[in-house]
């Protein structure tokens, strides 16, 4: 039944695939979010053990913390949620600022295109690196230049910054990733 629509409806048959993807993607990791923050539905178990979130935040703060010791700047993850240059300001990282929607929204179209499924799979882990890596040179960013100027005011509206370019940089993957679509197709019998 699938295929029948996909060969006769090929454009809404990758939207409803793309909007399905992201939704489960998205929302999934919201719901995941939920289990594992103490409080509602709390799961020790997952929060403990498969808490892909916190793993994500930390390799963006240490990405982050590495870059700053590159420019001189010793600091200290506080809580699992907070870079702090030593003896200055630090930034909370909230699940906003982890990127999920972007990982989303790339996930979702890299796997709902059709394509072959080894340039999926190099291409999704690729963005996933690309995306995660602009958010560690933002945080980075963000905490220099906070300790810099000693006012936070002035970067209230780094989170809409950083979607632009992140979304720019996802549109920059997405020409290249579809630019050849017979390329890019699975062969077909």
């Amino acid at each position: 039944m699938f295929s029948k629509l996909n060969n006769k409806y090929p454009e809404a048959f990758f939207i409803a695939k793309l909007l399905t993807l992201f939704s489960i993607f998205y929302f999934g990791t919201e719901f995941w979010i939920g289990i594992t923050a103490k409080g509602g539905l709390y799961s020790p178990f997952c929060d403990n053990y498969l808490n892909y979130i916190r793993g994500l935040r930390l390799l963006i703060l240490k990405g982050a913390a590495v870059i700053c010791l590159l420019f001189g700047y010793e600091t200290t993850i506080i809580d699992t949620t907070s870079l702090k240059i030593i003896g200055g300001l630090q930034v909370n990282m909230v699940y906003s600022c982890i990127g999920y929607g972007l990982l989303s929204c790339w996930a979702a179209f890299i796997i709902a295109f059709p394509s072959k499924t080894k340039k999926k799979i190099i291409w999704l882990f690729g963005g996933f690196i690309i995306i995660c890596f602009a958010n560690i040179i933002r945080v980075a960013g963000l905490l220099m230049l906070v300790n810099k100027t000693k006012d936070i005011s002035q970067f209230s509206n780094h989170h809409e910054i950083f979607n632009a370019i992140a979304y720019s940089i996802i549109i920059v993957l997405l020409y290249f990733y579809t630019k050849n679509k017979a390329e890019n197709s699975p062969k077909t019998k």
